[in-house]
């Protein structure tokens, strides 16, 4: 039986380097750039395919491709929410294309973040994502004010800072890190513009389908500093998150607006939904609805914010917390 023998692939020379600085960035090499892949396969056996590879995945590859064949994929496309500029991400079919459609985003949250923060103030974003409320916030507490962003999800880190850039929130204060109720290294997994956090054991297994962050506590993260408000989006973390500042809701009592989702602090923060709301009425916060028919804050009880959500059609309830 004759034996086929396998073709090799073909090992990368010198000239092959000169080749691809031609037809793959359309220009002549440089010295110093065509000395560093030169010296690269002089020392390591490196195949055509490799060293091509090399080339389409610099910056500098993507940028032609941009420039002279209009290729685009992932460039953020930006909608007017107001007076802010925001940029989405385009393959976002959930939020951005919500929100390219509609022009706005969460109308009665923005609503009550205008009304209750002042110019001046400190506006600590848990779960900025692509910077909408980060951006709000700047604005309304303009230079004299600060901003504190907290958003673990790499999808989101650029569109947060570019949001902060384009909408001149330049002294924001920008943290890539999960908030709990302990420092560690937790897992995210990623779900378009959102995410969620997981305990990590330390399986490298778990590298090759989520992201690894560190976790730090919102007291440890803002030490004495005052804040005036907090947003909480964090996908059923609240309970972690406010565990972790408890010395700050304690010292500073700044209002609270957050996601209120029983199903989600149960699987994320391994509390009920009684024990998240008992936990802040424990402090002496008064809890309300927001979206109601009135604007007027109206307290309300556990129970009746728990039944609320039972009643309700949708995953969550937007609460408002006020230091009584």
């Amino acid at each position: 039986m004759r034996r086929i023998r396998q073709r090799q692939p073909p090992i990368a020379g010198p000239s092959d380097v000169r080749w691809c600085y031609r037809l793959l960035l359309g220009r002549e090499p440089d010295a110093h750039g065509a000395r560093g892949y030169v010296d690269l396969i002089t020392n390591n056996v490196v195949t055509r395919d490799e060293l091509v590879g090399y080339f389409v995945s610099s910056p500098e590859f993507r940028a032609r491709l941009s420039r002279a064949y209009g290729y685009s994929k992932g460039e953020p496309v930006a909608t007017s929410i107001g007076s802010l500029t925001i940029y989405v991400d385009p393959e976002d079919t959930v939020i951005g294309s919500f929100l390219r459609k509609s022009g706005a985003y969460e109308p009665e949250v923005t609503k009550v973040i205008r009304r209750y923060l002042k110019k001046g103030e400190c506006f600590v974003d848990c779960g900025a994502s692509f910077g909408y409320f980060s951006s709000l916030a700047g604005v309304i507490v303009g230079p004299q004010g600060s901003v504190i962003s907290l958003e673990p999800g790499p999808q989101n880190q650029s569109l947060l800072l570019l949001n902060l850039m384009v909408n001149g929130i330049t002294t924001a204060e920008v943290h890539q890190v999960a908030l709990s109720d302990h420092s560690g290294i937790l897992r995210y997994g990623r779900s378009g513009a959102n995410g969620t956090i997981l305990d990590f054991d330390g399986d490298p297994s778990h590298v090759g389908t989520y992201d690894l962050v560190r976790s730090v506590t919102l007291d440890s993260l803002v030490g004495a500093r005052k804040v005036d408000m907090m947003k909480v989006d964090v996908e059923g973390a609240e309970g972690k998150v406010f565990r972790g500042a408890e010395d700050l809701l304690k010292s500073c009592r700044p209002t609270l607006i957050f996601e209120f989702s029983p199903p989600s602090l149960e699987v994320t923060s391994e509390m009920s939904g009684e024990d998240l709301l008992q936990l802040l009425t424990g402090m002496d916060y008064s809890l309300d609805v927001i979206g109601g028919r009135s604007d007027e804050f109206r307290r309300r009880s556990v129970a009746e914010l728990v039944a609320l959500f039972e009643d309700d059609p949708g995953d969550h309830l937007d609460l408002i917390a006020c230091a009584t």
